[in-house]
């Protein structure tokens, strides 16, 4: 039987183990790889249709979601498996397995009435979505750097999915700028349109974050493409959001 990891589990054995403060949180500090770490929590990228039935769009630059991994793993105390893993929308047990979901592509999702059942329904059994442009993966929405398309079908799409949930921009006060780095000024901007970093919140939980930003491509191309400032940016954001995502709820997070 393959082992399960929902956030509800990693909790509980995070606050075994000393919550937020065994994290880092709150003090600022870069763990040491001799600390003790959390349980080891699996990373799982989104797989999905989009527009013209096109099924490979979801999966660009996956070394970037690893880039991001060995930040987190390398700044923080939190234990995330090494690996890069596919969970099918059309899954749910699937994906339940992972606690944090990461959604990416350059052309807009194209969402069924399944796939919108199975988010609602992971989003009420736990699980955190990261939803993000890719701005210029594989080129099939154009050539252009302020292409918005998967940002802007997302922002339509959240809402309808758990209409019950607050969707709102985020002020840059929000906890989630704040929570292990300090970011002032909003999520660091790689290309694309800025529009922002918007929320879905229910019953006081964050449950999604949808971003037109492409930090993904800071993840992926690092100094080469944006510079050492704007790529360091991008990884202290990702590792914000999974902090947040993880952790909300623990005392002291």
């Amino acid at each position: 039987m393959e082992s399960r990891m929902d956030r509800k589990h990693f909790l509980k054995l995070l606050l075994a183990g000393g919550g937020a403060t065994f994290l880092g949180l709150g003090g600022g500090t870069v763990a040491r790889a001799a600390e003790k770490r959390g349980p080891v929590c699996p990373w799982g990228r989104l797989k999905f249709m989009c527009a013209s039935n096109n099924d490979d769009d979801w999966n660009v630059h996956p070394h970037g979601d690893i880039n991001l991994i060995d930040h987190i793993t390398e700044k923080t105390t939190l234990n995330l498996d090494h690996n890069w893993n596919v969970a099918h929308i059309n899954q749910l047990e699937d994906m339940t397995r992972y606690p944090f979901l990461f959604m990416h592509s350059e052309l807009p999702p194209e969402l069924d009435a399944a796939a919108r059942a199975n988010l609602r329904e992971y989003f009420l059994r736990g699980g955190f979505l990261f939803a993000e442009d890719c701005v210029m993966g594989k080129g099939r929405a154009g050539h252009s750097y302020t292409n918005d398309k998967f940002f802007k079908r997302m922002v339509d799409e959240l809402p309808l999915i758990l209409p019950e949930a607050k969707f709102e921009r985020l002020p840059f006060d929000h906890p989630v700028f704040h929570s292990f780095f300090d970011i002032n000024g909003g999520i660091p901007h790689m290309q694309g349109t800025p529009h922002g970093l918007y929320g879905l919140t229910l019953n006081g939980r964050l449950v999604a974050l949808v971003s037109p930003s492409d930090t993904h491509c800071g993840w992926t191309g690092g100094t080469k493409w944006f510079g050492a400032a704007k790529a360091a940016a991008a990884l202290q954001m990702g590792t914000n959001i999974y902090l947040y995502a993880m952790t909300q709820g623990v005392k002291g997070a």
